[in-house]
């Protein structure tokens, strides 16, 4: 996302090709850790998927504790990596004006990362470069609108992950299933990421937030309670729809056996 949005200078609205590359970048990353270490643990990744095999009953309270806070804090680390990556991108900003702006920053940059001081017109108190991609609502809409748009996002993800990779009919095969959960994720960016950042997980909400806040960025964002309960919410919906409607429908396997 900070990649994506430091290759132009337009102003503070999202780009057609920012939100491509970054819903790509998401897609692609969550099929790579999915390959990965889905094998080792499971690959949840995802506190709200890991909400719902806690419901399904396939995971004891405990365990579902330690994943998520394993979650949690792998977010955080990999906020702290980010962030080591990126600080030096603000360089150009501060103590600059929008006429000024060098060292290969641009208007967009410096404006969500540092204060613009009303009286000398300069760029002051940089802090993460964007914040380090935090979510945040869009001023265009409400929070409530946020938190549907939210719940759905995340419906849809542990929708494919119960469809695609625990249905023991799902087609589309273990080897597979990686492919169609990162193109879920994938969808829900190009949908959400000009309405609410696109969370859909509140580790990855939670790791950024608490880095930018510790480096000096304003992390109480608003709507920030949504990224917090969406996503459990959007997990209830899809584990409770899989667990009445499509966990045991009959198959065309099961059609073609009864032929």
């Amino acid at each position: 996302a900070i990649s994506s949005n430091t290759w132009h200078s337009g102003n503070s609205t999202p780009e057609v090709g920012s939100v491509v590359g970054i819903a790509i970048a998401f897609g692609f990353g969550i099929s790579v850790l999915a390959y990965g270490i889905g094998h080792v643990s499971g690959g949840h990744i995802n506190p709200a998927v890991t909400f719902s095999f806690l419901i399904r009953g396939e995971m004891s309270l405990g365990s579902a504790i330690m994943y998520m806070l394993a979650q949690f804090f792998g977010a955080f680390i990999g906020a702290l990596f980010l962030y080591a990556s990126v600080v030096g991108l603000t360089t150009g900003c501060e103590g600059n004006s929008v006429d000024t702006i060098d060292d290969g920053a641009n208007e967009r940059l410096c404006a969500s990362s540092c204060t613009l001081n009303a009286d000398s017109g300069l760029f002051m108190d940089c802090g993460p470069p964007f914040g380090l991609g935090t979510n945040v609502v869009s001023g265009a809409i409400g929070q409530g609108s946020a938190f549907i748009a939210e719940l759905i996002g995340t419906f849809v993800l542990v929708f494919t992950v119960l469809m695609a990779a625990v249905h023991p009919s799902n087609g589309s095969g273990p080897n597979a299933a990686p492919i169609a959960i990162g193109w879920s994720v994938m969808l829900a960016h190009l949908v959400l990421v000009p309405l609410t950042g696109c969370g859909i997980n509140p580790a990855r909400t939670f790791g950024p937030a608490i880095v930018a806040l510790f480096f000096g960025a304003d992390s109480f964002v608003r709507g920030a309670w949504v990224y917090y309960t969406a996503p459990f919410a959007g997990s209830l919906c899809a584990t409770l729809s899989y667990e009445i409607i499509f966990k045991n429908v009959p198959t065309v396997e099961d059609d073609d056996e009864a032929v």
